[in-house]
């Protein structure tokens, strides 16, 4: 089981802030600041940025507006940030950034269960999964895995359900742990691929 706690190593620790976040978006970052303020308020610029927001988070127009009326967002909560981040390191837009616009993007989606078997399980003969699965602190580990990946407190986690589904794990919640595969894997596609197999 450390070997896999291992591969949560290579997630960001720190949440990216969304103004930093849309500017890799739309492949301004490394503009001059001259540069920048002509892009950032132009008219449409914060409409399309409520678009990524909504898209990538899975979360509606008004929540966004709400984290803010300017590009800072900054009532945005820190978990989103995660998922930023997590997007980021996946590379996942620009790439993505005409089917965002476009409404065709779909945001991925991993429930807690397959996650946890991915992280913990994966690789593990029968025998050895019998033996984690059975040990007495797996909840635990799972609770703190959860945690440890969305940046949120483990009193949250444990509400979300008994067992290794936490079936009420709300949405966004499932979209930065698809985000969060994504940026594993493409940290180490070789190793990652390999396990899988």
């Amino acid at each position: 089981m450390q070997k896999n706690y291992k591969i949560l190593e290579v997630l960001p620790k720190q949440g990216l802030e969304p103004r930093q976040f849309l500017r890799h978006c739309f492949d301004i970052a490394e503009l001059s600041p001259p540069e920048l303020l002509e892009e950032e308020t132009d008219s449409q610029y914060r409409k399309k940025c409520i678009t990524v927001l909504c898209a990538v988070l899975g979360v509606q127009r008004p929540t966004v507006r709400k984290w803010g009326s300017d590009l800072n967002f900054d009532g945005m909560p820190n978990y989103c940030k995660i998922a930023l981040a997590y997007i980021h390191a996946a590379e996942i837009v620009p790439q993505q950034l005409r089917s965002i616009l476009t409404g065709e993007y779909n945001a991925p989606e991993v429930d807690a269960q397959t996650f946890l078997e991915k992280i913990l399980l994966e690789g593990l003969s029968e025998q050895q999964v019998l033996q984690t699965v059975s040990h007495a602190n797996f909840r635990a580990t799972c609770v703190k895995t959860l945690t440890q990946v969305l940046h949120i407190g483990s009193k949250s986690v444990q509400d979300w359900g008994q067992d290794m589904s936490f079936r009420k794990m709300p949405k966004i919640h499932k979209h930065t742990l698809g985000y969060a595969l994504a940026a594993i894997s493409k940290s180490q596609p070789k190793t990652w691929d390999k396990q899988a197999a």
